[in-house]
């Protein structure tokens, strides 16, 4: 019985050891690492003399891959949406269409809201226009604006502008008859889709449901048809395609500020001199606390809290390492976040080109994160780096 007792006493003990294993040296662990000839030390910016320096810049996505529509203006953007729709038609109304029997009588589109830039009590308004164009979701961009082509003349009427969740708008019947036509011979008519825009009086920038695989709460068409005599039908378009086109500048949150945006999109560099690491020291662990100006910083109705941390391989050009991601989680004024693995990376040879700040959601919403940076007079606000390492004695 005793040999049992002594036994499970020793398991208890090596499974504790085990769980305290991890990367960074605990208390207990500093307390001896001394006697090995070895002493842990940690770096930190906000008190040693380490030099720093961050900006940022404006960089052109494409947001095809968003599950958002955004469509207003607010604060330094423009939203704008191309959509394209395709239908589903029965072979006995196509042979209408293609005989010229059928009379369009109503069509509209139907839109889920599903989020909020702005003041919600913020005038809205839009218009609709004939896209003369091609386009494609997959490579349109805010830099591809400028070159569509579409006719000047707003086609929307009835146009749903509350804070409402559907919203909806109705089209000339002109422009439906021709994608149902074009449908049927695309030699008869095109079909390049309509762009939405804010008109001029628009305050805030509204989000809604995107194209998904599932097809819940995506843009749809419904296309009213007769056929004088015989029958009333409602044809439904599916959206096809569809992207959203920001426009602006790079917002201006102050001049001791980084400001990061989604959708536009703004994203900041941040660069640490580390040649005050010894040679040969180990890294246990690294991190990266960032200062909010909540005063500066905008945010919508529904939104990731947090910024995303990149390794830049070619800080020119912005190119990034995905290999080495990290997320700081935003906890009151202050996102924080680890990122040992990056800081590991320079000390074993990687060239320190600094670090790519992006907001998480950033294919989403227009939320404005303003950042204190490297020139923030006050120096407890500037961009802050702890690095816990060990070398040698």
């Amino acid at each position: 019985m005793n040999k049992k007792i002594f036994l499970s006493f020793i398991s208890a003990i090596t499974i504790f050891l085990l769980i305290g294993c991890n990367d960074s040296p605990s208390d207990l662990g500093i307390g001896f690492l001394p006697q090995d000839g070895i002493e842990v030390l940690k770096l930190d910016s906000s008190v040693d003399s380490i030099p720093q320096q961050s900006n940022y810049f404006k960089k052109v996505v494409n947001l095809g891959n968003s599950d958002q529509l955004l469509l207003g203006k607010a604060q330094n953007v423009s939203a704008n949406v191309l959509m394209r729709f395709a239908f589903v038609i029965p072979d006995s109304i196509k042979s209408e269409i293609e005989a010229n029997t059928l009379t369009v009588l109503d069509s509209y589109v139907e839109m889920t809201k599903n989020y909020i830039f702005g003041d919600s009590a913020a005038a809205f308004d839009y218009q609709a226009y004939k896209i003369n164009s091609g386009w494609s979701s997959s490579t349109f961009t805010a830099d591809s604006f400028a070159n569509l082509s579409y006719d000047n003349v707003d086609l929307s009427t009835n146009r749903s502008t509350s804070n409402d969740t559907l919203y909806s708008f109705h089209l000339e019947n002109a422009l439906a008859s021709s994608w149902l036509k074009n449908y049927v011979d695309t030699s008869l008519a095109s079909n390049n889709g309509i762009l939405l825009t804010p008109t001029a009086n628009t305050n805030k920038v509204l989000g809604f449901t995107a194209f998904n695989v599932s097809g819940i709460n995506d843009p749809r068409m419904r296309v009213v048809v007769q056929k004088p005599g015989a029958y009333i039908d409602t044809l439904v378009g599916y959206i096809a395609v569809d992207v959203s086109v920001v426009l602006g500048d790079a917002p201006n949150t102050g001049n001791e500020n980084l400001s990061i945006q989604s959708s536009l999109t703004s994203e900041a560099k941040l660069w640490f001199d580390l040649s005050v690491l010894p040679e040969g020291a180990t890294i246990s662990s690294a991190k990266l606390t960032l200062t909010l100006d909540t005063l500066q910083t905008k945010t919508g109705s529904d939104f990731t809290n947090s910024l995303s941390v990149y390794l830049l391989s070619d800080s020119a050009k912005r190119e990034i390492n995905t290999n080495y991601l990290y997320a700081l989680n935003r906890s009151g004024s202050t996102f924080t976040g680890t990122i040992t693995n990056i800081v590991r990376a320079w000390n074993n040879n990687v060239e320190n080109q600094g670090m790519l700040i992006k907001a998480t959601s950033e294919l989403r919403g227009i939320e404005i994160f303003a950042i204190k940076g490297s020139n923030a007079v006050n120096v407890s606000e500037r961009p802050k780096l702890e690095i816990v390492y060990s070398r040698k004695k």
